[in-house]
């Protein structure tokens, strides 16, 4: 009786083992409660003049970004560690790796061993990029309607009918990529766009900031919501025609 008691507490204690190591590793991929990896993967992006791949490790985590552009590439290679992310640009010129710490699975700061920039949270909603600026962001119904930018306001309207499904081109024009101390670290955040927190609730309608600049977008979306093709235009005042930029996306 004696040694079948000792028996179960050995057989219970290593279930709870396993069952505290299975945590461990959710939590890894937890973003207060928004999985880094979940849903479908961005593979690529391309334009009439750039195309970007994105390569993924067995974990689902960006494992390198290539841009190409006539025929020239110039990639980053991410190493994943612990609430850890390593960015290492491969350009032209010289740059030191970013250094990204991670909080709870969002990004708390970034440096390159000169500079540090830090992010601020309310709550799992991105409020400020504290960098060569400070970034603010107003959010109502689940979408950023307002963001400062130094000393300019922009103001966002969305699609409501048009669920976002994976935040692409909005983290770029919202200035996402401020957080982050690398050329090309925008493509992080593009491949996981939950490392900043919660992503808007609908699909990016446009942007118009002070001067009266306006981007607009428009959709092609796949069978799952996901979209396959956005048309970016800008226009100077309401007489300018604009000039829309269309780019490709492939899923996986």
């Amino acid at each position: 009786m004696k040694q079948f008691k000792f028996l179960a507490m050995a057989i219970f204690a290593m279930v709870m083992s396993i069952g505290f190591v299975a945590c461990n590793s959710d939590d890894d991929d937890n973003n207060g409660g928004v999985s880094i990896t979940s849903g479908k993967k961005l593979m690529s992006i391309s334009s009439e003049y750039e195309t970007i791949n994105f390569t993924y490790g067995e974990d689902g985590k960006l494992a390198r970004a290539t841009s190409s552009v006539n025929g020239n590439s110039e990639y980053i290679n991410l190493d994943w560690s612990g609430n850890t992310i390593t960015l290492t640009t491969h350009a032209r010129w010289d740059e030191n790796p970013c250094t990204i710490t991670l909080d709870n699975g969002k990004i708390s700061k970034a440096t390159d061993g000169e500079d540090t920039y830090k992010v601020a949270y309310s709550g799992n909603n991105l409020s400020q990029i504290i960098g060569n600026n400070i970034n603010k962001y107003t959010w109502e119904n689940g979408n950023i309607v307002k963001f400062q930018k130094g000393s300019n306001t922009y103001n966002c309207t969305y699609y409501t009918d048009k669920p976002n499904k994976h935040s692409v081109f909005d983290l770029d024009v919202l200035g996402f990529d401020d957080a982050i101390l690398a050329e090309y670290g925008n493509l992080l955040i593009m491949a996981h766009p939950t490392l900043l927190g919660l992503s808007n609730k609908n699909l990016l309608k446009s942007v118009t900031d002070s001067e009266g600049y306006t981007l607009s977008y428009t959709y092609e979306l796949d069978g799952d919501g996901y979209p396959i093709k956005i048309t970016e235009t800008e226009k100077k005042n309401q007489y300018d025609s604009g000039s829309p930029e269309v780019y490709t996306l492939t899923w996986e």
